[in-house]
């Protein structure tokens, strides 16, 4: 192939656009500054361990540090780049800078002609690095032939381990090497960097299209540039959200503000509709759980958070959550919350998942409004204290029941029986007040009382051993008064007896 045809071929963006020098780095500023500050003050590690996601600069990383180590030209503690040393480097035919893959090499042999090579001192630079990626795939023993190494290592050997799963990796091992954690990188400087690579591609998208893309990649700059090739390859010079839904094949946000609307409208119909566009074009239905979760999360945080920065959307995106959460009380989102994760959770179980789909929409749709419990109270009293209707601020479905009026029992001592007990009714409208209530009972006054105590007595007085001392009318003798009858007795044994009975 000529010189020309290797100048157009195609370079994927992840390896165009890797980083050549430590400021290149995106995200990793903690670990680039202290081994920059290291270089510097010729504070070297013998072994280094760089630990974290994929994709997002281990390697890189480490072919930084390793060109800077060897650099004759360094530039403020970066690589030039441009001396034999970092261009062999860089092409990967640097006799001092050996790059190893540790899932293919991890038997105990490849380690012992690792202990073999670094006896030889370096060619051209200053050290002999070893670059050992996915460094927890070797086995046990090839860890214990490396044991002695590491500890004391010749002084021209520096090792730099890379490594996605650390906690494989044996304590002995991570005991000897200096650590350093690489994280996730935040959304806001994937999307820069994805606009800045447009840019320079001479193409156009708009930001919910790199926001989208930065959100798929998860924290790895690596993956966000591979989406992007893919939805470049789809879309062209100019990349529109409605076509990077459609390549990778993404619900599209306008979907999620339809379930909104119709839960707001109580449109159990839309939800059937929405449901069946859903199985149709083929998206994960738990996947659109997530999404709805995601969804009514980010109109809570609108609600109730000036912080809008913690939400993974563009800036329209965020005013429209913002609109659209002023339909919602919180006590109605959180509720929503609830529903959706429980329904989320019991897909995964459901033998019927589409079934199952449709009654969380269903039950979204349903749902009625909540009420804060301070409105109701102030509801509540402001009833006490005025007739006048009153409505609550927020917005509810609940019925507005007027509360009935309580009557109030005057109590007094010492209250006369003929209040209390009425002789008789002879009122008509009194009698039929009494009847409407309820009231069936006839109400005796003193005459009819003494008149059926005899017949009482003769019936229950002689054999009842409760009512037996009534027929001694020298020991128990009754009084009647006002419908009551009142015993009066000679003996304070017998007093106490029936005190003890009524109690």
């Amino acid at each position: 192939m000529s010189k020309d045809n290797q100048s157009n071929e195609y370079i994927v963006t992840a390896r165009k656009w890797r980083p050549l020098i430590f400021a290149d780095v995106i995200g990793q500023e903690h670990i680039t500054t202290t081994l920059k500050n290291a270089i510097r003050l010729k504070r070297t590690h013998h072994a280094y361990l760089f630990s974290g996601p994929r994709g997002i600069g281990k390697t890189t990383t480490a072919r930084i540090l390793a060109r800077a180590l060897n650099c004759p030209n360094l530039k403020d503690t970066e690589p030039c780049n441009e001396c034999e040393s970092c261009v062999s480097i860089l092409e990967g035919r640097s006799m001092d800078v050996i790059e190893i893959d540790g899932a293919s090499n991890n038997s105990v042999d490849d380690v012992k002609k690792i202990r073999e090579y670094i006896k030889f001192t370096p060619v051209t630079g200053n050290y002999k690095i070893y670059i050992i990626d996915e460094v927890h795939m070797l086995s046990t023993s090839a860890f214990n032939a490396l044991l002695k190494t590491l500890e004391e290592p010749p002084p021209h050997i520096i090792f730099i381990f890379a490594t996605t799963e650390s906690h494989k990796v044996p304590a002995t091992i991570l005991s000897r090497c200096q650590r350093h954690n690489f994280r996730r990188i935040e959304l806001d400087k994937i999307t820069q960097q994805l606009s800045y690579i447009a840019g320079k591609e001479s193409i156009i998208i708009d930001e919910e299209s790199l926001v989208t893309i930065a959100r798929k990649a998860d924290g790895s700059m690596r993956d966000a540039q591979s989406v992007f090739d893919q939805v470049v390859a789809y879309c062209g010079n100019d990349v529109d959200i409605n076509l990077v839904s459609d390549a990778l094949h993404l619900i599209d946000i306008e979907f999620y503000f339809r379930i909104s609307k119709s839960i707001k409208d109580k449109n159990i119909k839309e939800m059937f509709e929405i449901a069946n566009e859903v199985v149709t074009k083929g998206y994960d239905l738990q996947e659109c759980l997530s999404g709805l979760l995601e969804h009514f999360r980010n109109m809570l945080v609108t609600k109730i958070s000036e912080n809008t920065g913690i939400i993974e959307r563009s800036s329209a995106t965020i005013e429209r959550y913002l609109e659209e959460a002023s339909n919602f009380t919180k006590a109605d989102m959180l509720r929503i919350l609830n529903l959706i994760a429980s329904a989320e959770q019991a897909l995964r179980y459901s033998p019927q998942p589409r079934i199952r789909f449709e009654m969380a929409l269903i039950q979204l749709a349903s749902i009625d409004s909540t009420v804060e419990i301070s409105t109701l109270l102030d509801f509540i009293s402001k009833k006490k204290n005025d007739d006048s209707s009153y409505l609550p601020k927020e917005k509810s479905s609940f019925p507005v029941y007027d509360l009935p009026a309580q009557k109030e029992e005057k109590k007094t001592i010492n209250e006369p029986l003929k209040d209390k007990y009425p002789v008789s009714v002879t009122d008509d409208k009194e009698k039929k007040a009494s009847s409407y209530a309820g009231i069936n009972s006839k109400v005796l006054n003193a005459v009819d009382i003494e008149t059926g105590w005899a017949d009482f007595v003769s019936r229950h007085a002689t054999h009842d051993s409760e009512f037996i001392l009534l027929n001694q009318p020298d020991i128990i003798s009754p009084n009647f008064f006002n419908g009551e009858i009142v015993f009066r007795s000679t003996e304070k044994f017998i007093e106490e007896m029936y005190s003890k009975k009524k109690t």
